[in-house]
């Protein structure tokens, strides 16, 4: 997708209402504006230091909830720019981990890589998150490191574990070699410092790693057990991801929260070397770069790329994510279900191949 048709699709997403936004929503991200939560794709940045203050414009955020941002404007303005990175991406944020920098560092000799925690606008038992990341050429996995997840309530992390049921996190690791987890901190864990749960699908697919030098997409998806009495959560709660359109975790057996008044509520942008003690820390530079921050109360396509995307919401419901109209012509795709099956070709005239409800939603007529 060029940086032109993706100008059009950011514009899209925040500038009209969400009656008429759903035929120029993008499928590579939420569905209609009136799902999207949040949407950050740099493309109204100049290149350069990309420092706090933009951050705070670009996040959007609560305006009761506290929220931070951090080591965005440490190092001389190197820890935190946007670069220009090809006609697919266009502009991406380029993050540093400086050599030797361990944890998030709340001093100046490193401050490493970026913190933000963004209490969002809306919250919601469900909520979906994705962003594209490349990890650049050099990249030392060392012994791992955090990306960014979702949270909520007192959005537990660190060694602080959650004891009354009051907040949680799912937030992303790479482990050593590259390989992939999510790290969930929720009542019950084992480990004061959350629990790993591979990207295997419960054993059932060879554990995934993290590659240098390629952009990977990463799609989550986050859903708040339910809960009988109140203080005593039911072990129900779920996590699913998806790496580059494959499912790669399905854990439903959390109990994520005591109370009804936990949501998902924040996104939790913190990504860092670490781990504490100095083993985990890279023994040179090394750069992340991020595009398309996403937070969504619908289901986000979970291939980058695909422009007619089919998915299927929380019912069932087979759904066509809207083309974008700017488009002169549209070749054929390959499709995927929401849960990275692949579904064959899509024709070109969606208009008569599907029915649009009010809502601006499609549905496919049965033949």
């Amino acid at each position: 997708m060029s940086a032109k048709i993706r100008n059009t699709f950011s514009a899209a997403m925040f500038a009209v209402t969400a009656t008429t936004s759903a035929a120029l929503a993008p499928a590579a991200f939420a569905q209609t504006a009136a799902d999207t939560v949040s949407f950050v794709n740099f493309e109204n940045r100049e290149v350069g230091v990309y420092g706090n203050a933009e951050a705070k414009e670009d996040f959007k955020r609560n305006d009761y909830d506290k929220s931070w941002w951090y080591a965005m404007d440490k190092n001389n303005g190197e820890n935190s720019k946007v670069v220009y990175d090809g006609e697919e991406h266009g502009k991406v944020l380029q993050l540093k981990y400086p050599k030797g920098c361990v944890g998030p560092n709340d001093n100046d000799t490193p401050a490493c890589a970026a913190q933000i925690i963004q209490p969002l606008v809306k919250t919601a038992d469900t909520m979906w998150s994705a962003y594209d990341i490349f990890f650049e050429d050099g990249f030392e996995f060392q012994l791992g490191g955090k990306l960014p997840g979702l949270c909520g309530g007192k959005c537990y992390t660190g060694n602080a574990m959650p004891q009354t049921g009051d907040g949680w996190s799912a937030r992303i690791m790479w482990r050593k070699d590259g390989n992939a987890v999510q790290l969930i901190y929720f009542m019950g864990q084992e480990s004061v410092y959350g629990d790993d749960f591979k990207w295997d699908l419960n054993g059932t697919i060879p554990q995934k790693q993290f590659s240098t030098g390629t952009w990977h997409r990463i799609v989550n998806k986050v859903s708040m057990n339910t809960i009988a009495t109140p203080g005593n959560g039911d072990k129900n709660g779920r996590v699913q991801t998806w790496l580059d359109g494959e499912l790669v975790l399905d854990v439903d057996t959390l109990r994520l929260r005591d109370y009804d008044t936990v949501k998902v509520d924040k996104f939790y942008l913190s990504t860092f070397h670490g781990g504490s003690s100095a083993e985990w820390a890279p023994t040179h530079d090394c750069f992340i770069r991020f595009d398309n921050f996403t937070v969504s109360t619908d289901s986000i396509a979970v291939k980058a790329g695909a422009p007619d995307t089919t998915a299927r919401d929380s019912s069932g419901t087979e759904r066509i994510m809207p083309r974008a109209q700017s488009r002169a012509t549209v070749t054929p795709v390959e499709t995927y279900r929401i849960d990275g099956t692949f579904v064959g070709r899509k024709n070109t005239l969606p208009d008569a191949a599907t029915h649009q409800l009010k809502n601006g939603k499609r549905v496919k007529v049965g033949r």
